[in-house]
């Protein structure tokens, strides 16, 4: 008999249980002494012509002078330079690596590929590769899609991810929230170890996040030192923790629902007022016309059939009514979210109300949790049970205890869209959806 993605899951959890298995590599006893660049990883810039590169070294003068990149068409001529700028972790970080550098590769040509190497202290890191961001006049874009992944419990969808990077056909990934559980934890190694173990996908594609509940402590202050995003200062201050770029035929739009679960409420005003200027931006005639889809992603979701206490479970729920009104508003096609730790795909839906059971021109936002990747909690098993009944608006969920998955994200073109559900541990398909879409633009409520 054949095993199933649930059937492979239940296995993990029953040898997790007697203690026979782990889904955690065995971890070294004695800290590992890192020297010269170390976790590099790229990010979009402002445009199609840009390309960010971060990545660390120890905070002593041989590394904080002389850093810089060089970049290239050829493997054996990288003949362009830029230098960078550093910046030093120092809260929540006493044994991590605490220099930061950062470096923006510019003047690329759309869609070509570059080879690239990182240098500091006259060191250098292996040489990597990477192709640019492409125009916008490419018919198909495919990106990596997951949240919640940790140093520990995430390391299965890590390995298959990895894979995935490998094949050539992803332009970007997306890390919906929530890292390393935590970046700051063991005083910053374990968000070192964590951003190592990314590099065979982040100094390849672009690895564009946003901050997560586990990125709250400090400030948020290792998220805003090891990520750069487009059109944000760096390090990102405390009130820029939200970004868009364009990808394809879509515009894409990060934004920070941890806003909302801090002390200072001024950063959800900061960031509404950026939100609708940039959705009133996108929604402009010429530019819907060249990027119909908007796409957003921020960590918690507002819809979720979760047995928790979190946001998404009560009967008013915080996010649902400060961002859907304005995410229906604008003609937002799909909502991606995370933090739960099991994947729920929604009807077309807007306040509780299901527009349609289809997908054939949504009148509403499509809502997809995708929290599965691999938390550390309980060995890397996952609590946030469905055990209850299903709103009205779900179309399918599903949570297995042991059972990780990320998904893969096919903007095919102007009208067609398809969200792919992949088990980590099998590759077999969890669940797959295609969401057509001719006549793009602000939805209109059936009522007041």
């Amino acid at each position: 008999m054949l095993f199933n993605g649930k059937m492979w899951a239940l296995l993990g959890f029953i040898l997790h249980s007697i203690g026979l298995y782990s889904a955690a590599p065995t971890e070294p006893q004695n800290k590992i002494e890192r020297t010269g660049p170390d976790q590099v990883h790229l990010s979009y810039g402002k445009n199609a012509e840009e390309m960010i590169v971060v990545w660390s070294t120890e905070n002593i003068p041989k590394y904080s002078s002389s850093s810089y990149v060089t970049y290239g068409r050829k493997a054996g001529s990288l003949d362009m330079l830029v230098k960078t700028t550093e910046a030093v972790l120092k809260d929540g970080n006493p044994r991590g690596l605490g220099l930061i550098h950062r470096a923006v590769m510019k003047n690329l040509s759309p869609g070509t590929n570059y080879y690239y190497q990182v240098h500091s202290g006259g060191e250098s890191s292996p040489q990597y590769q990477f192709v640019s961001m492409t125009d916008g006049e490419e018919s198909s874009v495919k990106l990596l899609v997951f949240g919640d992944m940790g140093r520990h419990g995430g390391a299965p969808s890590l390995k298959s991810l990895i894979k995935e990077t490998k094949t050539g056909a992803y332009s970007a990934a997306l890390h919906v929230g929530d890292f390393a559980y935590d970046l700051d934890t063991d005083g910053g190694e374990n968000g070192d170890e964590f951003m190592r173990r990314v590099v065979p996908i982040a100094s390849t594609i672009p690895y564009m996040t946003c901050p997560g509940n586990h990125e709250i402590a400090h400030n948020f202050s290792h998220y805003r030192y090891r990520f750069s995003m487009p059109n944000t200062n760096w390090p990102t201050p405390l009130d820029e923790m939200w970004y868009s770029f364009n990808l394809g035929k879509a515009h894409f739009v990060s934004y920070s629902t941890e806003a909302y679960f801090t002390n200072n409420q001024s950063y959800v005003s900061t960031q509404m007022k950026w939100l609708i200027n940039d959705l009133q931006e996108a929604n402009k005639i010429e530019n819907r016309k060249k990027r119909p889809w908007i796409i957003v992603f921020g960590h918690r979701p507002m819809y979720c059939s979760n047995i928790d206490t979190d946001d998404c479970t009560r009967k008013h729920p915080i996010l649902r009514g400060s961002l859907e009104p304005v995410f229906m508003e604008y003609g937002v096609d799909l909502i991606i979210e995370a933090h739960e730790h099991s994947y729920e795909r929604s009807w077309p839906v807007y306040k509780n109300v299901v527009y349609q059971k289809n997908y054939n021109n949504p009148k509403a936002p499509v809502h997809i949790v995708s929290g599965m990747a691999g938390c550390n909690e309980f060995y890397g098993i996952c609590v946030n049970p469905m055990l209850g009944p299903r709103g009205r608006w779900s179309a399918f969920r599903s949570w297995f205890p042991g059972t990780y998955s990320y998904a893969r994200l096919n903007i095919a073109n102007v009208t067609h869209l398809s969200w792919t559900q992949v088990y980590s541990l099998t590759g077999d398909v969890e669940d797959q959806v295609w969401i057509a879409q001719d006549k793009h633009g602000p939805f209109n409520p059936v009522f007041a």
